[in-house]
C-alpha cells in the first residue's frame, strides 16, 4: 500500500517488485546507479547474467523476469510522433 494525495493505494505488483529489488541493491551497491533500468543492464550487460541466473539471483521466476524487461522496455520507446507529410509511393 502507498499513500497517493491522502489515499492508500495499492502498489502494482510489477512496481513493487522493482521497488524491492532496488531497495536490496541500495545495502549492496554495484556502483552503476540505483534505478531498475540501471540494475537490470549491470547484471545482464556487465554482470554477464543469463535471463535464468539473474531470475535465480532475484529470487523470481523467469516468466516474472520477462515481464519486468518487457515493462521497463516498454518505458523507453519514444512516445508517437505521426508524420503528416508522409506519401506513399
Amino acid at each position: 500500500m502507498t499513500l497517493e494525495s491522502g489515499i492508500m493505494t495499492e502498489e502494482p505488483y510489477l512496481a513493487r517488485l522493482r521497488r524491492l529489488i532496488e531497495e536490496q541493491y541500495e545495502q549492496h551497491p554495484t556502483g552503476c546507479g540505483g534505478s531498475f533500468g540501471e540494475l537490470l543492464c549491470y547484471e545482464i550487460h556487465t554482470g554477464g547474467l543469463t535471463f535464468l541466473w539473474l531470475a535465480e539471483k532475484w529470487g523470481v521466476s523467469v516468466t516474472t523476469l520477462g515481464e519486468l524487461i518487457y515493462d521497463h522496455c516498454k518505458c523507453l520507446e519514444e512516445l508517437p510522433v505521426v508524420d503528416f507529410t508522409y506519401t506513399r509511393e
